[in-house]
């Protein structure tokens, strides 16, 4: 009896261990495809999809583990950049998710192969396929899915530069986040739509937002996230003209994306200072920024820094009076565009260029460029209003047919014997629409004509205004508010044209500041540029009517002093290096320690000197025995 009883209970605790053997086996196998998925992207091997594809041809897989498989394969392509592939995959996923009534897979695959479309650039395909998935997803059972595929359709919107839509699925998908996403969901979309509202022109209400991020950014301490933040906020902060609190958040931004090496982020940050040292009349500061983000950007690919640094650097030469170098510039930079297939970079490079063609006095090349600017300028926002008003015509088009169908059809329900009047009545009505729509539409292209028309005379009006302070401009040293090297190369060819009649009686003084490069090494550039405005000053105040003073290259003046005989030119050049002296910048790197003037004086003479060239070098040859003999002090024959 006891062995029989012993024998039931074995047998129970081995159909027991066999029960718990085959569950804990069924359990793992139920978990075996998403965890070999996980393995294979885990693991360091080259053959990744020659595995996931392997693991798909497995016969045994259920629906939802192909679906998987094919999504974890066309992620793979998707991050290798491979979107063909990738969307292949997508588009397998979907029929599988379709075929099995996978309701959120198929969601998943749609929102899927709409991203694949938008990396592609194909941004209506994009749209189509985020919106379908949209129905897949809804407010109470998947508000956060559902949000994801709002903010997946306004950034599509943004680029198909269709603003207002964009912002009003960004207050949708806000709204769900707000309610159930996270606190990093609700950050995010904060983040886009001030990036939306930078875009618009609204920058206090993108300030306020990006503010509102920084604070909660700080909060949670996501540091990379906070420093994008402070540089789209320079942004708003430049476009509100609020430059010095832009200027100290930049000095930030890049001293810390320059530690981090992140050489991206930092070429977009120094594009965005020189952006803004341009826009507080820091030519020095701007080409300064402008040269070192044209060098981060194109290591790190930055395309869109690379052309903004070409541009901001164009138009600091052109304020520096060096217009072959700001046409250099333009020229390389339209090069640069041409690699990147874009014709709306370019048309802005050609509106500076036009400019440039006519201070330099070409006007048929200038005006000729500038119509073709216009016309790319007239396009643009030709192809942008139409297809708005294409698409606001098509929805006020299907809510009139459907709105009169649904009567056609009530009323045929109602009243069977009227069908035939109400069918000639619904004709009717549609004739009558299409004309109202073709005169509006007629109506709207005059208004569009109107309004290019006004654009035309602004932007005419505009460009001989700019023209006109261009070529002022163009003879004027941007700091210091002197005569440039150019308008001195002009002023001396004219004197020497006219040398018969001058009677040996013009002088030039050619003058350097002593140790001037050390002055900048110890006091910094923004004391540099002080000092040179402080000599320039003086310099102004010690000559007569008949002199004219340049700035003729870094710290190197010059004088031409004319109708005056050498005593009088050699006297006042004399007051000039005193006064430099008795001014008392401090200079702690100089023997004198002040900032000190060395200058050599040279005057014309008809028998003796042969060419501007030779009279020029007289001058800086007395300038450099000046230097050599103790600097502070003027060399004269």
């Amino acid at each position: 009896m006891y062995k029989w009883i012993l024998g039931i209970k074995m047998k129970l605790i081995t159909g027991l261990f066999f029960v718990v053997i085959f569950s804990f086996s069924f359990s793992a196998f139920s978990q075996t495809t998403e965890g070999k998925i996980e393995q294979i992207q885990q693991s360091k091997s080259k053959h990744k999809t020659e595995q996931l594809l392997s693991l798909f041809n497995d016969q045994k897989l259920k629906a939802k583990d192909r679906f998987l498989v094919l999504n974890a394969l066309s992620n793979f392509y998707y991050e290798e950049g491979d979107f063909n592939t990738a969307l292949s995959f997508s588009e397998q996923s979907l029929l599988v998710a379709q075929k099995h009534k996978l309701q959120l897979e198929t969601g998943k695959a749609l929102k899927n192969i709409g991203i694949m479309h938008y990396s592609k650039a194909d941004i209506d395909s994009a749209i189509v396929y985020y919106k379908q998935a949209l129905t897949y997803y809804d407010d109470l059972e998947t508000p956060v899915l559902r949000a994801n595929v709002l903010n997946n359709i306004a950034l599509a919107y943004i680029k198909s530069s269709e603003i207002i839509e964009a912002l009003e699925y960004f207050k949708e998908a806000e709204f769900l986040y707000q309610k159930y996403g996270t606190r990093i969901d609700i950050l995010d979309i904060k983040y886009n739509i001030a990036l939306l509202y930078i875009r618009l022109d609204h920058a206090k209400n993108a300030i306020d937002i990006l503010n509102e991020v920084i604070e909660d950014r700080l909060e949670i301490d996501d540091i990379s996230g906070l420093f994008l933040a402070y540089s789209d906020l320079v942004v708003a902060l430049k476009s509100d003209e609020q430059f010095d609190e832009a200027l100290a958040l930049s000095y930030r931004v890049i001293t810390y994306y320059r530690a981090k090496k992140d050489y991206f982020n930092l070429s977009s940050a120094l594009h965005n200072i020189s952006d803004l040292s341009l826009k507080m009349s820091k030519p020095l500061e701007t080409k300064k920024y402008a040269l070192e983000g044209i060098s981060y950007a194109k290591n790190s690919q930055n395309n869109k820094a690379v052309v903004g640094c070409f541009y901001t650097l164009a138009k600091a030469q052109i304020v520096l009076g060096d217009l072959d170098s700001a046409m250099q510039t333009i020229q390389k930079s339209n090069e640069f565009i041409k690699t990147l297939n874009n014709t709306k970079l370019k048309s802005f490079n050609d509106g500076l260029y036009s400019l440039l063609l006519m201070a330099k006095g070409e006007p048929e090349q200038a005006i000729y460029l500038f119509q073709n600017y216009l016309v790319g300028i007239k396009k643009a926002h030709s192809v942008a209003f139409n297809n708005q008003l294409a698409k606001f015509e098509t929805n006020q088009l299907k809510q009139k047919l459907a709105s009169l169908e649904y009567q056609g059809s009530l009323t045929l329900l109602q009243k069977e014997n009227e069908s035939r009047f109400k069918n000639m009545a619904f004709i009717i009505s549609i004739f009558v629409f299409v004309i109202l729509f073709l005169l509006y539409k007629r109506l709207t292209d005059k208004k569009i004509k109107k309004y290019l028309k006004q654009k035309v005379n602004e932007r005419t009006i505009e460009l001989e205004d700019v023209n006109k302070k261009l070529l002022d401009l163009s003879y004027f040293d941007g700091l210091t508010k002197l005569k440039n090297r150019r308008c001195f190369d002009e002023d001396i060819s004219l004197l020497w044209g006219n040398k018969e009649n001058q009677n040996n009686a013009f002088h030039i003084l050619v003058a350097d500041i002593d140790s001037f490069k050390q002055y900048n090494d110890t006091y910094g550039h923004v004391a540099g540029d002080k000092a040179l405005t402080k000599v320039a000053e003086v310099l102004k105040n010690n000559i007569r009517e008949n002199d004219e003073v340049y700035r003729y290259g870094g710290e190197e003046f010059a004088i031409i002093f004319d109708h005056c005989d050498a005593e009088t030119a050699i006297n006042a050049s004399k007051r000039i290096v005193d006064k430099i002296q008795e001014s008392n910048i401090p200079h702690s790197c100089s023997e004198f320690e002040v900032l000190t003037l060395s200058a050599g004086i040279s005057t014309f003479n008809l028998s003796s000197t042969l060419s501007i060239e030779d009279f020029i070098n007289q001058a800086d040859k007395k300038l450099y025995k000046a230097k050599e003999s103790g600097k502070n002090q003027l060399c004269w024959a």
